[in-house]
């Protein structure tokens, strides 16, 4: 088997229009033609990789109240800890709860928060402030 790249990554929803409203208005996704399959969603792009949006009636996730680092997440990244401060500062007037992981081992600014089902959406930005700064995740990976 010869992987070549990831095509897309899904997320199942109960509301198609809530969550184009998160995905592309407040995280400022490009959206993008979709088929016509017989069960509704919306796609979007990002770089190489999509993001297929599905409605799914049982898509509902136990606890959306939690934010914790441990759990599978979605996570972009963007180019300073400038534009992370924005972020934050639209998702406070969204009422969106956030978590920042403090001096995170990666070196990155690590900004969790969920989206209208429950996902956790993570964005990094390379910290020189972080005292990891040097880590072997910025070294190799970023």
């Amino acid at each position: 088997m010869k992987l070549k790249r990831i095509d897309h990554i899904s997320v199942s929803v109960q509301d198609v229009e809530k969550s184009k409203d998160f995905y592309g208005r407040i995280l400022g996704l490009e959206e993008i033609p979709r088929p016509n399959f017989k069960f509704d969603g919306v796609w979007y792009k990002l770089g190489e990789v999509m993001i297929h949006v599905i409605h799914k009636e049982d898509s509902k996730r136990a606890d959306c109240s939690k934010l914790s680092v441990q759990e599978a997440h979605l996570a972009f990244f963007v180019d300073s800890p400038q534009e992370l401060d924005g972020i934050i500062e639209e998702l406070e007037k969204e009422n969106i709860v956030w978590y920042e992981l403090e001096n995170a081992p990666s070196g990155l600014r690590q900004l969790f928060f969920k989206d209208p089902d429950g996902y956790m959406i993570e964005i990094v930005t390379p910290d020189p402030a972080n005292t990891n700064y040097e880590s072997v995740y910025l070294k190799y990976y970023v």
